[in-house]
């Protein structure tokens, strides 16, 4: 009788040692933990709403250092919160989801402190602020200021700054900044549009001359 189960075994092993692989998703934008995971894109604070990482250049040093302090008590407050659930022996399936999520959103808050504190230390080494202090004071100034101010409010002093500084203030600033001799009063002749008032003074004798004429002789009698 003709055997069949080498045959059938024959069959499957041509197929391939190896059943074929389920397709899964892509993962081609994840990131394992060697390179820092994911980047949170925003958190969500109390007092400042939706906090995005590509905003926080644009805030100030005390806006900036605000934001942290927030963010740290959300660090802490979910610490505590995944801190009681561990604690339990049990967990029911909201409990759990409770869990899932509160570890989520710390690890997402620990990463948002991360790039906070990276953006504080870029900022007390920052070059631009190192050159410009070599440069001149009024550069450095105008430097710092541009940290420590929101974005708005530095632009709108600095087009301030800029129509002050246009062409009837660099008049007026290189009339004042002009060197005035004590003993020459020629300035304010000019200003008080002297050269008329010196003519009209001297017209003044000629518009009133004095005429003088001999007395006439008296009359001789006629006889």
């Amino acid at each position: 009788m003709f055997d069949t189960s080498k045959r059938i075994t024959r069959r499957r092993s041509s197929a391939g040692p190896r059943p074929p692989v389920r397709p899964q998703r892509p993962r081609e934008g994840f990131t394992g933990p060697r390179s820092g995971g994911l980047r949170p894109t925003f958190l969500a604070l109390r007092d400042h709403g939706k906090v995005y990482v590509a905003d926080l250049p644009r805030l100030s040093d005390g806006q900036l250092a605000h934001v942290a302090k927030e963010a740290q008590e959300v660090l802490e407050s979910l610490r505590r919160r995944l801190e009681e659930l561990e604690s339990q022996v049990s967990l029911s399936e909201a409990e759990q989801d409770t869990r899932i999520r509160a570890s989520t959103k710390r690890d997402v808050t620990e990463r948002f402190i991360g790039a906070i504190q990276e953006e504080q230390e870029l900022r007390r080494s920052n070059p631009a602020l190192r050159a410009a202090a070599g440069e001149s004071l009024a550069r450095a100034f105008l430097e710092v200021a541009r940290h420590r101010l929101p974005g708005a409010t530095f632009d709108s002093l600095l087009q301030e700054a800029l129509a002050a500084c246009g062409p009837d203030g660099s008049e007026e600033s290189t009339q004042s900044e002009a060197p005035v001799s004590v003993g020459s009063p020629a300035p304010l002749l000019r200003r008080l549009d002297g050269p008329v008032v010196v003519a009209a003074a001297e017209e003044r004798p000629r518009a009133l001359p004095v005429v003088l004429t001999p007395a006439p002789e008296p009359a001789e009698a006629i006889g």
